[in-house]
């Protein structure tokens, strides 16, 4: 007869964290922020007499400014926000005002949002102000804020007054801040502009038709699309999904840029011409992506900066261009056609000599001259290097068209997806690319900007 084992005691129990309670305490935390939180509503027909809500709006960003918290967000209405004068009196003919100063700053995950109320469109326009000295439109030195759906337009020169170069659509000098879905367009200077800070994402902002025709330097030498010339020790800034077209310079211009650049899935043409014309202006330079650069002159321990997936054509000088910087950057999956030189890799070394200088994978180039100053550059995997393996002709895209590149953004704000330049099936130039970390569908990645045609 067998006896039931001897009963054993049950060992001690540990103390488990209440990972519950934690949880139940992170929800409460979040729940209590979000309920903190604040929304206001800004109206041309406002009064900043009034209570800034939906139904008793303010009139100016300034006044929401001034109660809006981390966290907080402002509505802007759809109608024209019209400034005729900016915060302050010009101190100089030569000095800097502001129409627009946006200095209060959010936090990390609580950014102060001033955004457009769905499906309105805020117009702020500058072209009426009369200041004689140079403006910038919307002044941000505030760091996390989040701009996103507003037009701005219209910063001036004045005729009189060509003591000096240009005013700004929209000038940086935060961190941390997002300027999304913002039609930037006819300022007598850059659309965008990042002078300083970290960690600022351009997302799917349109910049177009810039001229400065009144700057001392000469009638359209700096209204760039988009110019970030950021310091040192300025990481983490990111262009993406932006378009920039018929500004008088340059679509995005990267010189004196002193730390690293990310540009990505993004466009520029019609670039150093009289907007809306072909007629070329001497003093615009006309790149579409100029890609750092210290005025010629060699700068140790320059950053790399990269452009991916993105697009030009029709620009007077290059689609691509290195701009004498001192190191090479990262040109991946680019397409580039019918430029004055497609893909120009001059660069300079520490002498101060000229030197080929680029990491060029999966570019595609078409039409205009191909390359330009790219022997001894590290090239490989693009178009024009696959001899006897691939050939353009004009039958690889499903579209060859220069036009409608300007249509409407997708609801999300994302570019809209044409078939122009996009290769069909059966081209020879899929799946020749070499893999360099970025998404791509079949054996290997393609050649120019679209994975897939896609």
């Amino acid at each position: 007869m067998q006896h039931a084992p001897t009963p054993q005691p049950r060992p001690a129990r540990r103390h488990q964290p209440r990972r519950t309670g934690y949880l139940l305490a992170a929800i409460a935390l979040v729940a209590a922020q979000s309920a903190a939180a604040a929304t206001y509503y800004v109206a041309p027909a406002g009064s900043d007499g009034n209570a800034g809500t939906q139904a008793a709006p303010f009139k100016s960003i300034a006044k929401a400014q001034s109660v809006a918290a981390a966290g907080d967000t402002v509505y802007l209405r759809g109608g024209n926000y019209i400034f005729a004068a900016a915060e302050s009196a010009c101190a100089s003919r030569t000095a800097v005002v502001n129409a627009v100063t946006f200095s209060k700053s959010g936090s990390s995950g609580q950014p102060i949002r001033y955004w457009a109320y769905a499906g309105e469109k805020p117009v702020f326009d500058f072209s009426r102000m009369t200041d004689d000295c140079r403006v910038k439109g919307f002044n941000v030195t505030a760091s996390w804020v989040h701009l996103r759906g507003l037009e701005i337009t219209g910063a001036p020169q004045q005729p009189t007054n060509q003591l000096n170069n240009e005013s700004w659509g929209v000038w940086n000098s935060g961190s941390n801040n997002i300027f999304e879905r913002l039609d930037t367009h006819h300022h007598m200077g850059p659309g965008m502009f990042i002078a300083q800070g970290s960690n600022n994402l351009v997302l799917n902002v349109d910049s177009h038709h810039n001229y400065d025709p009144y700057s001392k330097s000469g009638n359209g030498q700096n209204a760039d699309g988009f110019g970030v010339h950021i310091g040192a020790n300025q990481p983490g800034n990111v262009l993406r999904g932006c378009r920039a077209w018929a500004n008088t310079d340059d679509g995005y211009d990267l010189i004196q840029a002193r730390s690293a650049v990310l540009i990505e899935n993004s466009w520029a043409w019609s670039h150093g011409y009289l907007p809306g014309t072909t007629t070329p202006l001497a003093a615009g330079n006309g790149n579409g992506f100029k890609v750092g650069g210290f005025a010629g002159a060699y700068v140790a321990g320059a950053p790399q900066h990269t452009v991916r997936n993105s697009v030009a054509f029709n620009n007077k000088a290059s689609g691509f261009y290195a701009n004498h910087h001192p190191v090479a950057n990262y040109y991946y999956n680019n397409t580039s056609i019918a430029n004055g030189n497609d893909f120009n890799m001059l660069g300079v070394d520490a002498t101060g000599a000229s030197i080929n200088l680029g990491i060029l994978r999966n570019n595609l180039a078409w039409q205009g001259t191909l390359v330009a100053n790219v022997d001894g550059a590290d090239v490989a995997n693009n178009s024009w290097n696959l001899t006897g393996v691939v050939s353009v002709t004009s039958a690889d895209f499903r579209s060859v068209s220069t036009s409608g590149w300007d249509a409407a953004r997708q609801a999300d704000g994302s570019l809209p997806v044409l078939p122009n330049f996009r290769l069909v099936a059966g081209s020879d130039l899929l799946d020749k690319g070499v893999n360099v970390g970025l998404p791509y569908t079949g054996s290997a990645p393609d050649l120019g900007a679209f994975e897939g045609g896609q």
